[in-house]
């Protein structure tokens, strides 16, 4: 199958249709047009997750660490036990990643 979109439908939409596709499209991180493409080949598209929070979630723990090293290079703190944080962070990944990979296919 090629991947060159050279042909087009031209789709009209209410108001209402056109703002819940869209925000449907922002939540699952695609474009509309990849949004309703999605839809279409596969009949549903499952939007498990909120992209934007959980890579909301994963930048504040990302500058929580980059807090908690700042405060350590500069003596304030001395040890920093990260094991279990390192852990479920591990299983986040390897789970986000499962259900990416589950849905490109």
């Amino acid at each position: 199958m090629s991947n060159k979109k050279d042909r087009a439908f031209t789709v009209r939409f209410t108001e209402e249709q056109f703002q819940h596709i869209a925000e449907q499209a922002e939540r699952a991180m695609m474009s509309p047009s990849n949004y309703i493409r999605a839809a279409a080949m596969r009949g549903k598209v499952n939007v498990i997750l909120d992209g934007k929070l959980v890579a909301r979630e994963l930048n504040a723990i990302g500058n929580n660490l980059n807090q908690l090293t700042v405060l350590a290079n500069m003596g304030q703190i001395s040890a920093v036990y990260l094991e279990h944080v390192h852990e479920d962070l591990s299983r986040l990944y390897d789970k986000f990643f499962a259900l990416a990979d589950k849905e490109v296919r």
